[in-house]
């Protein structure tokens, strides 16, 4: 069975835009000929593509599969033609690695920096959320890939483990610091919470203040705001801040995820071993 070009067509543009009448507009078409050729896919397959919601349709799990399949099919034949095109470059085309900003800022550009700089065929588009967003984002085909500080166990994923982070309680090695306010990035980051529920001797309560990113948190913490718990391969050679002793050493592992799939085009399979190969040298 061949998908037809035209209902392919009006079933990414739905699905990267949420909106039938985004779609159809981006495709000069009337909504009506795009809920059509819609419809005429999902009688074709058998099997329903977006839930329609009052907020714009929203993919089912089916939908999901085919959306990965047509992002797939469209990277190799983009891959194809780009090395048609020009024999001079081994890579070319586009992929998209979504994770947390602190990892992805400080572990995974740079792993991936000289390889970007040889084959500047390639567009790398960075995209960072919070943790809890992030398997969202893989199963919507937001990202080809995205980074976590834990393994999903998720059918159907694949998983790297990249290496280990460690996180240390610091203060400011200036000023002196509020010794019961702790400064988090933002209501969602549990990190200090998990580290002292490791602990065996926490603290009975805690104040929090949220300071927006990792990198706010460290600035935060130089000017004596605040204590912090953090990533210690983040803090190497900072001298405006000091480690705190006396507790357990508590680490989260780093992880690489993308779909299991029957076949990976070339860039795919070059991002992830450079990824996997340099990215221990900044833990």
């Amino acid at each position: 069975m061949k998908l037809p070009s035209h209902q392919v067509s009006a079933f990414i543009e739905v699905a990267k835009t949420k909106s039938f009448s985004k779609a159809a507009e981006s495709l000069s078409v009337t909504q009506s000929a795009l809920s059509q050729r819609i419809s005429n896919l999902e009688m074709d397959l058998e099997t329903t593509l977006f839930i329609r919601e009052p907020s714009g349709p929203v993919l089912t799990t089916a939908g999901e599969v085919l959306l990965r399949y047509c992002q797939t099919a469209q990277s190799l034949e983009e891959e194809v033609l780009d090395q048609l095109k020009s024999t001079s470059q081994k890579f070319a085309g586009v992929f998209r690695i979504a994770g947390f900003s602190s990892v992805m800022r400080s572990v995974i550009i740079p792993s991936l920096a000289p390889f970007l700089r040889e084959n500047p065929q390639v567009i790398c588009e960075f995209k960072s959320f919070e943790v809890s967003e992030l398997l969202d984002v893989l199963r919507s085909s937001k990202a080809d890939m995205i980074i976590l500080d834990y393994l999903p166990h998720k059918k159907g994923i694949v998983q790297h483990v990249l290496g280990f982070e460690e996180y240390v309680v610091i203060e400011s090695s200036k000023y002196k610091s509020p010794p019961d306010l702790y400064l988090d990035h933002g209501p969602q980051d549990n990190a200090t919470e998990s580290f002292f529920s490791f602990q065996s001797a926490a603290p009975n309560s805690f104040r929090r203040s949220f300071m927006g990113d990792v990198y706010g948190i460290i600035n935060g913490v130089e000017e004596g705001l605040g204590r912090a718990v953090m990533s210690k391969h983040l803090l190497k050679n900072n001298k405006k801040i000091k480690m705190l002793k006396g507790y357990k050493k508590y680490q989260r592992e780093i992880s690489l995820n993308y779909y299991e799939q029957p076949f990976y085009s070339s860039l795919h399979k070059e991002i992830t071993k450079q990824i996997c190969k340099n990215s221990k040298n900044y833990f």
